[in-house]
C-alpha cells in the first residue's frame, strides 16, 4: 500500500492573558510526546522499515507487499516542536506555512490536491492523533467495497486512560443536526444507518452526531471524486471554526460520513493522546490519568539544578536528553558487547587476555 500521511503541527507556549484552550499551547512536554506517538504509529503499522538484525533485508517470513509511507508535516512558520520529537528528519517532509496558524488544517487539502493518483490512501490528522489498528486501511477499503465511493467511513475518537482506570474513552459533544444541516453536512436521502458483513459477523454504521474526529482517510478514488466538487481546498470556515471546518466541513460536504455503531462502536477508532477530555468523565472512584512518565518529567524539569525551574524546552534539549541519550547508547554498546563474547568463547578469551594484561 502507498500511504500519504499528512500531519499539521503548531506549538506556541501561553504568554500571559493568551488563550489557553487548545493543546498546543498548554504543555511542550506533552505535545512532543503526542506527536512522537503519533508518528510512530503510523511507521509501526503502514511504515516500510520491518526487519531483523539486517537492516538491509526484510523477515524470510515477511511475505506482505512492499509499503510505502509519506509524511508531510505543514508547520506555520517557527511555531513548532517536530526538532524535538526525536524522528529521523529524512523520515517526513516539513513544509513551513506562512500564514495563519488557524488555516493549517486547510492547506492539507491543498497537499491533497497536488498528489491526486500517487497514492492508494490519503491521512489527514491532526498531530496527537494515534493509530493503532493495523486493519485499519483494510476495513476502510472494505467499506468502499460496501457502500460506495461518496460515502466515507470515520473513525471513532477516543482517549485511552494510562494511569489510574485503565480504560478508552469517547466522551465528546454531540452537534445538533440542524446546525449540520445548515451547513450542508446532512441532506435529504443520506440513509440514518449503513450495515454489512464484516469477516462473519454483521457490522453498523450511523450518521455520525459529531463528525470531528480529529482526521480523516480517502482513498484515490475518493480524492477524485472530492476533488470534482467545489469543496475540496475551499477555505470555508463556517463550522464551528476554521480547526473544525478544516477536517468536518468540505469532507462532509463531499461524503455521506458514517461513524461504527452496534455490535462494536470502536470498529475503526482513532486515539486523541492524553486524557483532557476523557477527565471530564470521571465519575466517583474512578481516574483517567496520563502516562506516569509526564509527571516523570514534569518532575525533572522543574528539580532542573541550582538554578531553579528549567522554563526553556531548549534548556532541557541541550543538556538533559544528549545526556540520557549517550547513557543509553553506551548502556546498548555495553549490552551488544556483552551478548557477542557469551556467544564466542575466542572472543570471550581474547577479551579477558585483554584485560588481565591491561589491569598489569
Amino acid at each position: 500500500m502507498r500511504l500519504l500521511l499528512v500531519t499539521h503541527h503548531f506549538f506556541e507556549a501561553a504568554t500571559d492573558g493568551g488563550p489557553t484552550i487548545y493543546s498546543s499551547r498548554i504543555d511542550p512536554v506533552a505535545r512532543i510526546a503526542a506527536v512522537n506517538a503519533m508518528l510512530v504509529s503510523f511507521h509501526r503499522h503502514f511504515g516500510p522499515r520491518r526487519h531483523g538484525d539486517n537492516p538491509t533485508r526484510r523477515l524470510p517470513q515477511d511475505k506482505t507487499p512492499e509499503r510505502v509511507l509519506d509524511i508531510v508535516v505543514l508547520q506555520a512558520g517557527d511555531k513548532g516542536l517536530i526538532e524535538h520529537v526525536g524522528v529521523d528528519p529524512s523520515l517526513y517532509q516539513l513544509e513551513i506555512f506562512d500564514g495563519p496558524a488557524m488555516q493549517l488544517g486547510f492547506e492539507t487539502q491543498r497537499v491533497l490536491r497536488d498528489r491526486i493518483g500517487q497514492y492508494d490512501y490519503y491521512a489527514v490528522v491532526e498531530d496527537d492523533m494515534v493509530v493503532n489498528d493495523p486493519l485499519f486501511f483494510e476495513k476502510l477499503a472494505w467499506f468502499e467495497r460496501e457502500f460506495g465511493t461518496t460515502r466515507m467511513l470515520l473513525p471513532r475518537r477516543y482517549e485511552m486512560a494510562q494511569s489510574g482506570t485503565l480504560a478508552m474513552v469517547a466522551a465528546w459533544p454531540s452537534i445538533s443536526p440542524d446546525k449540520m444541516r445548515a451547513c450542508g453536512m446532512r441532506r435529504d436521502g443520506q440513509p440514518e444507518r449503513l450495515e454489512a458483513q464484516w469477516h462473519g459477523r454483521s457490522q453498523s454504521f450511523t450518521l455520525p452526531d459529531n463528525p470531528h474526529v480529529g482526521g480523516y482517510f480517502v482513498s484515490d478514488a475518493q480524492l477524485r471524486h472530492w476533488a470534482k466538487t467545489p469543496w475540496l481546498y475551499d477555505r470555508d470556515s463556517s463550522f464551528i471554526g476554521p480547526l473544525e471546518s478544516a477536517v468536518c466541513l468540505s469532507p462532509g460536504r463531499a461524503f455521506d460520513t458514517y461513524v461504527p455503531a452496534e455490535p462494536d462502536p470502536f470498529f475503526l477508532s482513532l486515539e486523541h493522546w492524553g486524557t483532557r477530555y476523557a477527565r471530564t468523565a470521571e465519575a466517583p472512584g474512578i481516574t483517567f490519568g496520563d502516562s506516569p512518565l509526564l509527571e516523570i518529567a514534569h518532575r525533572a524539569l522543574m528539580q532542573g539544578g541550582s538554578d531553579g525551574p528549567r522554563d526553556s524546552l531548549d534548556a532541557l534539549t541541550a543538556a538533559a536528553v544528549p545526556q540520557l541519550n549517550a547513557l543509553t547508547h553506551e548502556r546498548d554498546i555495553i549490552f551488544g558487547e556483552l551478548i557477542a563474547l557469551r556467544s564466542s568463547r575466542s572472543k570471550l578469551l581474547k577479551a579477558l587476555l585483554k584485560a588481565t594484561f591491561s589491569r598489569r
